[in-house]
């Protein structure tokens, strides 16, 4: 909010614009990327950020026996984003 009144913007206003969700696990982050999804449908949006896209993966898959299950649960989602991002024609950030 601070940002947009410095730059003379309503903050809530500016809300308005913004949607957030937290993920809580990695299932969790994959149907918050279909709930994405389906927003865009009905409202254009024009970036994306998810914001410790990894952290999940390293509390919900543990040890070198999960690491093959991690890297294609993680690849599959890279590739939703890809999707959304050519799809929908936004641009996606993304934090570690």
């Amino acid at each position: 909010l601070d940002i947009a009144e410095r730059f003379g913007l309503n903050g809530t206003d500016v809300l308005e614009n913004v949607a957030y969700a937290r993920a809580y696990n990695t299932d969790h982050q994959s149907r918050l990327l279909l709930e994405a999804a389906s927003m865009m449908i009905e409202t254009r949006f024009a970036l994306m950020v998810v914001d410790s896209a990894t952290a999940p993966y390293r509390t919900d898959f543990s040890g070198r026996g999960e690491l093959s299950a991690r890297q294609m649960h993680l690849a599959k989602f890279l590739r939703s984003l890809q999707k959304i991002a050519d799809e929908f024609g936004v641009a996606v950030v993304i934090t570690n």
